[in-house]
């Protein structure tokens, strides 16, 4: 889905920036917040198509975060990528129960991170392609 809007959401400005031009070359149009309240915000007033969220958000616990987006019904429900350097077990079941699509450990590659917000977003329009919170291991970027 070229041209849909994707917010990173990464405290740390130069991964921000990195996956911010590695959407932005592929055709999407992203959208960046360095905190929870910046990401909740975002959410609620640009509604992007997809949200790339880092586990080590600050300013917020990210459980907490993605409960907030979960049970907000103002609007459709926006597909996650929550990606992270320490993704256990736990932290993935944990994640799809709050409507986490899948999981990616960093570091991983440009060319990783485009698939997974394909098929995000694939999925959004068609959920059955996609069963919950599916994680890929470490690859570069």
């Amino acid at each position: 889905m070229a041209g849909a809007r994707v917010l990173v959401a990464d405290g740390d400005r130069a991964v921000s920036e990195m996956l911010q031009i590695r959407l932005e070359v592929a055709g999407y149009y992203p959208l960046a917040a360095r905190n929870g309240p910046g990401v909740l915000d975002i959410m609620r007033n640009m509604r992007p198509a997809a949200l790339v969220l880092d586990l080590a958000i600050p300013e917020m616990d990210p459980f907490e975060l993605l409960k907030i987006l979960h049970n907000d019904r103002s609007r459709p429900p926006s597909p996650i990528l929550l990606i992270g350097k320490r993704l256990g077990i736990e932290e993935i079941k944990r994640a799809a129960t709050l409507g986490v699509r899948t999981c990616m450990v960093k570091p991983f590659s440009g060319a990783d991170l485009l698939e997974r917000v394909a098929k995000i977003l694939k999925a959004a329009h068609h959920p059955a392609a996609m069963s919950p919170a599916p994680v890929s291991g470490e690859v570069f970027v």
